[in-house]
């Protein structure tokens, strides 16, 4: 059974229902879209009300499992290590999956007669390195103990154990883009780690023989449980980048290279192992931020400054008590915008031009009633999917105050807001964030947002002075 149409099926009708049958008169007409009056001060009015934030980190438990993506492919793994940000301290990133072949029985061509040339194992770069694509990394290679469950999803905090080393690869993240000259022809875009020669002869053993492990999936998974990628932190301590890989890509393999000897001739040729339906997947990251900016901010109280980082990160509280007092003050109105806006804190010196900005943040609420997390269903939702275009989130590149380019982030909710004014709706705390998908579980919804673990940004909160993050309210006197 596919889950991910079944839930995106669910979703849908789920959506549907709710937001036709929450609507009112008010939102019928749609405005607070594209049909916003002009401010007049007579009819329309425009105004600022101030938040207030809170910086937290989400804790190990509500780290999410990685499952494939919407579409039904693998996500992206990330495997590296950032030794130094000052902002946010150090991240560690290890990925784990196993190659198999597609097909049983897989034998090799003459069974005595086989020499080894090489093993190596080949992951294809998805094209993102965050940090410094120039400082060293190493990656050890492990066979893991236990073999991963592909019916399985692993949260960000499992530990995969691992123990016999098969090889290693130190590099800078910028070769990965460099073209290999490989057998008359040139390849890109791939990280290349050979492995020992006495791993690849004990594949050149494995027979295909009925109950042996090339002959069936159950026993080549008993056999080879699978891979570990992980950075190695001793031989290359100042390592500061995460890098991201598709495995599922048919350029990502384990690939054995050999010859073999027949009465007729001797020859040269390799056998594949990819990733198969029937395997499984995990990706662990660690953040460490002791040292680091965001750990001065995390007693109780509010914040003047707002740390996003993605997923495994950080998330803030935004509170509008002002909101409360704009309602008690101009009673029932019509809300045609209410944007909560905010814009990137540059720090000189502080990673910023290596450690990118979220492509997009999120932004949901907590039904503190229930206790249960929900997203802004009128405003963020068409037809039971995710639309950033209607509530905003998008990465925006504007001018800094101090010269420069930084990123701003913009959400409008006017319908949220339209039902806190006229139907007495609650005015429960937002949520930011910056996900790498966002969970709703007994709505059976799930979306992909981000890229995993990439993406942090300072941001100005409800109290910094210069760029405060401000509610603004464009609204008309019914």
């Amino acid at each position: 059974m596919n889950w991910n149409k079944l839930w995106r099926g669910s979703s849908i009708g789920i959506f549907v229902f709710l937001t036709t049958f929450s609507c009112t008169k008010i939102k019928s007409t749609d405005i607070g879209t594209e049909l916003i009056p002009a401010v007049d001060n007579i009819t329309t009015f425009d105004t600022t009300l101030a938040v207030s934030t809170e910086n937290f980190l989400f804790p190990d438990s509500s780290n999410p499992r990685v499952f494939f993506n919407t579409n039904g492919s693998i996500p992206d793994l990330f495997a590296g290590y950032i030794s130094n940000d000052p902002q946010f301290g150090k991240t560690t990133a290890a990925m784990f999956f196993l190659f198999s072949p597609n097909v049983y029985p897989f034998p090799y061509e003459v069974k005595d007669s086989l020499y080894l040339d090489s093993v190596v194992l080949t992951l294809r770069w998805n094209g993102s390195v965050v940090g410094d694509t120039n400082a060293i990394q190493k990656f050890n290679v492990h066979q893991l103990v236990e073999p991963l469950k592909a019916d399985s999803a692993y949260a960000l905090s499992d530990d995969i154990p691992y123990s016999r080393f098969l090889g290693s690869r130190t590099f800078a993240p910028s070769i990965l883009n460099d073209s290999i000259p490989l057998r008359n022809q040139k390849v890109v875009n791939q990280l290349r780690i050979r492995l020992s020669d006495d791993f690849g002869n004990e594949l050149l053993r494995l027979d295909a023989s009925a109950g042996q492990p090339l002959s069936r999936d159950s026993l080549f998974r008993s056999y080879l449980k699978g891979f570990a990628i992980t950075p190695d932190i001793a031989s290359a301590s100042a390592a500061n980048a995460l890098m991201g890989f598709n495995i599922g890509d048919t350029n990502s393999n384990l690939r054995i290279y050999y010859r073999y000897d027949t009465a007729a001739r001797k020859d040269t040729t390799f056998k594949t192992y990819r990733y198969t339906l029937s395997s499984g997947f995990a990706n662990n990251i660690e953040r460490s931020y002791a040292g680091s900016e965001i750990a001065t901010t995390l007693t109780p109280g509010a914040d003047s400054i707002v740390y996003m980082q993605t997923t495994p990160g950080s998330y803030t509280i935004v509170r509008m008590p002002s909101l409360n007092a704009f309602k008690a003050l101009k009673g029932n109105v019509v809300i045609h915008k209410a944007e909560l806006s905010m814009q990137q804190v540059a720090s000189t010196g502080q990673g910023d031009d290596i450690f990118k900005a979220p492509a997009y943040l999120y932004i949901d609420y907590r039904d503190t009633v229930v206790n249960r997390p929900r997203p802004f269903f009128q405003d963020a939702f068409l037809q039971g999917l995710y639309q950033p275009s209607l509530i905003g989130g998008a990465r925006k590149y504007v001018p800094g105050p101090s010269g420069g380019v930084i990123s701003e982030y913009r959400f409008n909710i006017p319908r949220y807001v339209q039902g806190i004014i006229t139907r007495n709706d609650a005015n429960f705390p937002i949520y930011l964030y910056s996900p790498f998908a966002i969970s709703y579980n007994d709505l059976f919804l799930y979306e992909n947002i981000n890229p995993m673990a990439t993406g942090r940004v300072k941001l100005g909160g409800g109290s910094k002075t210069g760029q405060k993050m401000v509610f603004r309210i464009i609204y008309s006197k019914l």
